[in-house]
């Protein structure tokens, strides 16, 4: 099977640079990493160039133009230039051990969606362990691993106990949906999420596109699986410029239409784009 691991992307490029070097570290490497670019200001070539000659698997740049947050649409480009199976989009704000993506592959099923859970960092912590990855210019998780305590354990696994928890009273017939995926990690077979055309491009702005896709794939008739990593994967602080959404009220109404009707295709997603895009595709390695 062959994974496509799609990156986010807007500026903070020094935090593409750590986890394109933590998937370097993989036992079992990507087949590609596609960075979808929102309209990054900073100079792709200026951050990662250094590091560009020791990469061990493909990776290309697909940009759009910066017209505001429009992380869906962002996504799509990256989705429809993937060449893999399976897709795993990820956040360039998230770190990990070697074993990440093995085992992801030993937990992939037909009919799932897989969610990632990640314990967010605080700031010194954060800049901890990127000072460390900065002074060797490479990446390796004990750099995580000295800063986390038993505390950070027991809050991944109570997060996780709550989403199986959920999924156990949905497969009753006791919830509408399961758990929620969250947008920093979300693994699918690339045959399922074109099924349901992607990510709804009208959700502009922060907020609320991957409760989105999470409800349409519910639609579609698949769960959502939740595993136990065997070392945390942590999200590495950065500021935040809102915790409040602008789609609020476009999510509630598409939520009612889709669970209740079944309705798992979006209107304007990666097969019918909302908007004709100038989007620059780059394949920065070939391997």
């Amino acid at each position: 099977m062959k994974i496509s691991v799609i990156i986010s992307v807007y500026n903070k490029l020094e935090q593409l640079k750590n986890i394109l070097l933590a998937l370097n570290e993989q036992i079992e490497l990507p087949f590609e990493v596609i960075i979808a670019d929102d309209g990054s200001q900073e100079v792709l070539k200026e951050k990662i160039g250094d590091i560009v000659p020791k990469l061990k698997y493909t990776l290309k740049h697909i940009y759009q133009e910066d017209k505001g947050f429009r992380l869906a649409a962002s996504r799509n480009n990256g989705l429809n230039y993937a060449e893999g199976d399976y897709i795993l989009f990820i956040d360039q704000d998230i770190l990990f051990d070697e074993y990440f993506l093995k085992n992801i592959r030993e937990n992939i099923k037909k009919g799932e969606v897989l969610k990632i859970n990640a314990l967010f960092l605080d700031e010194n912590r954060s800049k901890n362990i990127t000072k460390k990855i900065n002074e060797n210019n490479n990446f390796d998780y004990k750099y995580i691993k000295s800063e986390l305590t038993k505390e950070d354990y027991k809050q991944i696994e109570t997060l996780n106990k709550k989403d199986k928890r959920r999924n156990f009273f949905f497969k009753l017939h006791l919830k509408k949906r399961g758990a929620k995926i969250v947008g920093l990690g979300i693994g699918c077979f690339k045959e399922d999420i074109l099924k349901i055309n992607g990510f709804d491009e009208k959700y502009e702005g922060w907020g609320c596109e991957d409760d989105d896709l999470g409800n349409r794939f519910y639609a579609l008739g698949l769960g959502v699986r939740v595993f136990d990593f065997n070392n945390l994967v942590v999200h590495i602080w950065h500021p935040s410029s809102t915790n409040k959404s602008g789609n609020d009220e476009y999510y509630r109404a598409r939520k009612k239409v889709i669970l209740s009707k079944k309705e798992y295709k979006c209107e304007f997603g990666c097969l019918s784009r909302l908007k004709d895009e100038r989007i620059r595709k780059e394949v920065i390695i070939k391997i």
